[in-house]
């Protein structure tokens, strides 16, 4: 398990870096297109489609980050003596409520990319697809991640 925590970490690392250039590529596509458009009154014709593509990368890989690192919303509604008691209880139910968000993002990922493969984003000529990839790879992600917690959890139990 070592290994495969060390390989996963890995592959967060390099996602993380492209989460990065994406939205350095966002910023500079935006500024330059309200740049061109209101000093130089001419736009770059695919910068709102580009700058969404990298939004939308962008914000699902910032999501399989996020459930790695626990950042989702938490809600404190009971008090910590019954939480203590029912610790375990609480993260293996979040965790199979976040498995199932996982799942859903890849069945209808999937579904998604399939009809919009046929179609092209006009100013770009990407597939449309693209704006949809990244749900899927981000739905892997989530599900590995829970799968990860989901053995620590087990290790920490038999020890």
């Amino acid at each position: 398990m070592n290994i495969l925590n060390r390989i996963f970490d890995s592959v967060d690392h390099i996602l993380i870096i492209i989460a990065k250039l994406l939205l350095l590529a966002m910023v500079i596509i935006v500024s330059t297109n309200v740049f061109m458009r209101y000093v130089l009154n001419s736009g770059i014709r695919w910068a709102e489609e580009i700058s969404l593509v990298c939004v939308v990368w962008f914000t699902f890989i910032a999501l399989a980050h996020g459930v790695k690192e626990k950042l989702h919303i938490k809600m404190n509604l009971l008090p910590a003596s019954i939480i203590r008691k029912f610790y375990k209880f609480f993260i293996i139910s979040s965790n199979i409520i976040i498995f199932i968000v996982g799942y859903t993002m890849i069945y209808y990922g999937i579904k998604l990319v399939e009809v919009t493969s046929r179609s092209i984003l006009p100013a770009s000529n990407l597939p449309a697809a693209v704006l949809y990839f990244p749900l899927i790879l981000s739905g892997m992600l989530i599900i590995f991640n829970i799968i990860i917690d989901f053995l620590r959890l087990y290790r920490h139990r038999e020890v």
